[in-house]
């Protein structure tokens, strides 16, 4: 199965919703009012949000294809434009420091598949480099385990502060050590920051401090992990992180068991963050950078020429 290939089956309960119900709404009838109106029912209900889907739809009435109607050339013409929202969120997660240590800090609410994209992000990065893994969720023992269960299987270094420890002060120890035995990357868990706990926030600040006085803040990459499934509640997400800390680029995963993965675009649209990569499946490999014509036209049910 080749790249593209992940990506159709990955996004296959999305692209069912979208095409599906594209293609049932056309099926041989000319444009209408009524059969437009029924194609923006359907972008919005796949959460790819009101501002991208009256974009897709002024489009779609401009074009030409409202002379003789197809359902493929309308799938490819919506395939194409969000493919053009889209294109400029791609970004490869690349070292940014030369023989200095690029800090990579993850947050996201518990659930949302943060440590296990760590696991697998720690796989990709681990052929040529030199990492650290450090546990700043001091407050989960479940969670310092899972993360050093996958350092450990990826042969990599772990660092872990005592159950309850101050957050900021395990990442401190870690920056230090990371520095001193010249890591190339050193990856930063965090605990699950929910919205109303403005503690959580506060300390996920107070890491953020910490670091930065540790390491070039020009080598820090800020990583919010969000749960695909949770539609266009993403959003929110995304705007919480924000306003405590500067988030440099997103990784949005489970995909493949969502029929919502559209919310991508308009969060795409908005916010103008890096998507480095995509969750499409269970499997400690199905992490894919993120492709922006590969994922748009995939989203459609569509196979690129």
């Amino acid at each position: 199965m080749n790249i593209f290939e992940k990506f159709k089956y990955g996004l296959n309960k999305s692209s069912n919703y979208l095409s599906s119900g594209i293609i049932n709404t056309i099926k041989s009838k000319k444009i209408s009012e009524e059969i437009i109106d029924e194609i923006e029912s359907i972008l919005i209900s796949a959460d790819i949000g009101l501002e991208v889907t009256n974009l897709l739809i002024e489009k779609l009435k401009n074009s030409k294809i409202n002379q003789n109607l197809n359902t493929n050339s309308v799938l490819e013409l919506l395939a194409s434009e969000i493919y053009k929202f889209l294109k400029s969120s791609e970004k490869e997660l690349s070292k940014q420091s030369e023989g200095g240590t690029d800090v990579l800090i993850f947050v996201g609410v518990n659930g949302s598949g943060k440590t296990t994209s760590i696991g697998k992000l720690i796989k990709k990065l681990n052929k040529n480099n030199k990492i650290l893994v450090a546990a700043c969720d001091t407050f989960r023992a479940a969670a310092v385990d899972q993360l050093k269960e996958w350092s450990n299987i990826n042969n990599v270094d772990f660092f872990e502060g005592s159950f309850n420890q101050d957050p900021a002060s395990v990442a401190y120890s870690a920056c230090k050590k990371a520095k001193v035995e010249k890591y190339d990357y050193l990856i930063i868990d965090t605990a699950g920051r929910l919205s109303n706990n403005t503690n959580l926030i506060n300390q996920l600040i107070k890491i953020k401090s910490v670091v930065q006085k540790s390491i070039n803040a020009q080598y820090i990459n800020n990583i919010l992990v969000l749960d695909g499934t949770n539609g266009s509640n993403m959003s929110v997400q995304v705007d919480t992180f924000s306003k405590a800390i500067d988030i440099s680029s997103l990784i949005i995963t489970k995909l493949d068991g969502t029929a919502k993965g559209g919310a991508i675009i308009s969060i795409a649209k908005k916010y103008q963050i890096p998507i480095h990569f995509v969750g499409l499946g269970e499997k400690e490999d199905d992490l894919y950078e993120f492709d922006a014509k590969k994922f748009s036209y995939s989203l459609l049910g569509l196979n690129l020429s």
